[in-house]
């Protein structure tokens, strides 16, 4: 009676493990990446959200006014060489 006891004990866990390893901790899980998502996301407003936007969607962002750098035109120098075989 005893090694019977302990075989159905020993079932019992292995399927709850069972259960618990497919149904129950990858809802656990996403769940608590969802909330560090919106944690992170909040904290970085400058991070682009990816869920925000559909696939196949095209978003065009003004950069604003950024002062043109300008650059002289004898900015560096050009340098002939020659192949020396």
């Amino acid at each position: 009676m005893g090694l019977i006891k302990f075989l159905l004990i020993i079932f019992a866990f292995y399927l709850f493990f069972r259960v618990f390893t497919s149904v129950i901790l990858p809802f656990i899980v996403k769940r608590s990446l969802k909330r560090f998502q919106d944690k992170f996301y909040q904290r970085n407003p400058h991070v682009r959200n990816p869920d925000k936007t559909k696939e196949g969607e095209v978003t065009i962002k003004d950069p604003g006014h950024q002062d043109e750098v300008n650059i002289p035109e004898d900015f560096g120098e050009y340098i002939d060489y020659e192949d020396i075989k």
